[in-house]
């Protein structure tokens, strides 16, 4: 009897989150602009409380410049990749000239081992056509992660979850009433929170540092729009685990086609393997700290399962999502034990050997 019990709750459990995940898969043009929403609500919490007491602002205006301030960044970023792709396109002709004769050199090499490939490119086509997509490439392309409908949601859902953050506190008093279980759950928020708010602050910065570093490297090895590709890796490096090396293998790319002495590629790549092993064993643990304080194998599933579900979106949200998840894992006796799989491996007593007389 008691094997049928555990066995219906196992099943039961297996099919709620078998819901949860085709409602997220379904209603994900719905769901996505609301957890960014929820996201930055919860880092920007205490901040716009503390800023609501120390101005005369009311909380509405408090909320629409913080809002403004949000959609001026983001035009701001959207402005800068607009500009710098259609620099990019515009010197793609010329580049088409390296591209043959990088070309050439490899089909030399391969035909003393009677291998033929193609030795050169088609300049005259490659410029006709950009001219003629140019506006196309730079529009999409422009335009991957930057959907004008989900900014307007994520407006809309930012200015109502800020406005009413306070039901949030009365829902806690309205549904515990024990004080011992109002205690756990005020508490449970509270650490989400700090986690939520520590985590991106800490990315935020992280990518801000990356990024200069990036930049400085790329000025010295004389890279071609070195200010867009020094963002673009500041950016990937946002996604853990396969950011760095899809924006490592991109640059790498375009050095080894734009630089006629391939050992400044090799040295670059060794300079950003470096500056890489640095950031992720410095800078990240300094800057960012434990804050999740979950295990790189809880962290990369949930990179995978969030790429499955939404996407580059889900690849970010999912990770602080773990971490509160572990949160209300710990929080709960009866499923507490389950937490010890977001975490760490216990570090082992140092064991203090005793001399033989």
């Amino acid at each position: 009897m008691e094997t049928q019990s555990t066995l219906l709750k196992t099943t039961a459990r297996l099919a709620v989150a078998t819901l949860i995940v085709v409602v997220m898969v379904v209603g994900k043009s719905f769901l996505i602009p609301l957890a960014w929403a929820t996201l930055i609500s919860l880092a920007s919490y205490r901040f716009l409380n503390n800023l609501e007491e120390k101005t005369i602002l009311s909380r509405s205006a408090v909320n629409i410049f913080f809002l403004l301030f949000i959609l001026t960044v983001l035009v701001g970023f959207a402005y800068f990749f607009y500009f710098e792709l259609s620099y990019i396109f515009k010197d793609l002709p010329s580049l088409s000239k390296v591209i043959s004769s990088r070309l050439h050199e490899i089909s030399l090499k391969f035909e003393s081992i009677g291998i033929q490939i193609p030795d050169h490119v088609n300049k005259a086509y490659i410029s006709s056509w950009v001219d003629k997509h140019n506006n196309l490439i730079v529009s999409t392309v422009s335009g991957i992660g930057l959907n004008i409908w989900n900014i307007i949601l994520i407006m809309f859902y930012l200015f109502f979850l800020l406005y009413y953050r306070d039901l949030v506190v009365h829902f806690y008093v309205q549904k515990y009433k024990s004080d011992d279980r109002l205690t756990l759950a005020k508490t449970r928020f509270n650490k989400s929170l700090d986690l939520i708010r520590s985590y991106i602050y800490g990315l935020l910065l992280l990518t801000l540092v990356s990024a200069t570093m990036n930049y400085v490297i790329f000025l010295l090895f004389g890279l071609k729009f070195a200010l867009f590709f020094a963002v673009f890796l500041a950016l990937l490096n946002l996604i853990p685990f396969v950011g760095n090396p899809i924006g490592m293998t991109v640059v790498m790319l375009f050095a080894i086609i734009t630089k006629e002495n391939m050992l400044i590629p090799l040295f670059m790549f060794f300079t950003l393997g470096v500056m890489v092993f640095i950031e992720d064993n410095v800078i990240r643990p300094w800057i960012v700290g434990d804050k999740l304080k979950i295990n790189a194998f809880a962290v990369f599933l949930a990179i995978i399962i969030g790429g499955m579900i939404w996407g580059i979106s889900g690849m970010i949200l999912f990770i602080p999502l773990a971490g509160v998840a572990k949160i209300i894992l710990e929080s709960k006796e009866e499923q507490g034990a389950y937490a010890i799989f977001f975490s760490e491996l216990p570090k082992k007593p140092k064991q203090v050997k005793v001399k033989k007389k």
